[in-house]
């Protein structure tokens, strides 16, 4: 297990480099996002999926897009009004879409759970492997979400090639759920920041 501080320049750097590495080979790594920390791997690869949930006992998958583009590609977005979705990502929100395409069959069946996360380490990270990652919390099934390094299990940390601590989580609870699939969306889980993005579907929705 590598640990990499995002504290300076050039710790941010090798992470970057190390990270890119990692998945690339198919191997795992934890990172921190706006909400929690999480473990992931290639989500075009079913080997690195499999990973993922043996290590975690669990088989709870979502993915982590860079942007809007990448949604498009992997996500049916046509029915979703795009000037809602800018107002809901990046940030603590999970989306269930319709899977349309190149996603392991290990991850999602016609849905898909989808993340942009308000973290430009991932993004950034994202963006550069040109695939979504596969993702889920970085800690064993029933255990509570770690909001920092120093909360993942050893156990699982050892597992992984690099762990890349990036502080504090800004938000104390897990993402908001908004589904997505099939009419007005709506809120299936509260999380973070929850009133506001029930607001601004509300709002959006509104007569």
């Amino acid at each position: 297990m590598n640990l990499i501080n995002l504290d300076t320049w050039g710790s941010y750097g090798k992470a970057f480099d190390e990270s890119f590495k990692a998945i690339l080979a198919g191997e795992m790594i934890v990172y921190p996002t706006d909400t929690t920390y999480r473990i992931g791997g290639n989500a075009t690869d079913e080997n690195s999926v499999r990973r993922i949930k043996i290590t975690r006992g669990d088989d709870s998958i979502s993915i982590v897009v860079s942007d809007f583009q990448m949604l498009r590609k992997y996500c049916r977005t046509d029915n979703i009004p795009f000037a809602l979705l800018q107002q809901l990502f990046p940030g603590p929100v999970t989306g269930i879409f319709n899977k349309i395409s190149e996603i392991s069959d290990e991850i999602a069946g016609e849905t898909v759970e989808v993340c942009i996360p308000h973290h430009q380490f991932i993004l950034s990270l994202v963006r550069k492997l040109n695939f979504p990652l596969a993702s889920s919390t970085a800690n064993f099934s029933g255990e509570i979400s770690p909001k920092s390094v120093s909360e993942v299990p050893p156990q699982l940390a050892e597992i992984v090639s690099v762990v890349v601590d990036g502080g504090r989580c800004l938000h104390a609870a897990d993402p908001t759920v908004v589904d997505f699939t099939r009419g007005t969306p709506r809120v299936v889980r509260d999380g973070a920041d929850s009133e506001r993005i029930c607001r601004t579907i509300d709002d959006f929705y509104s007569p």
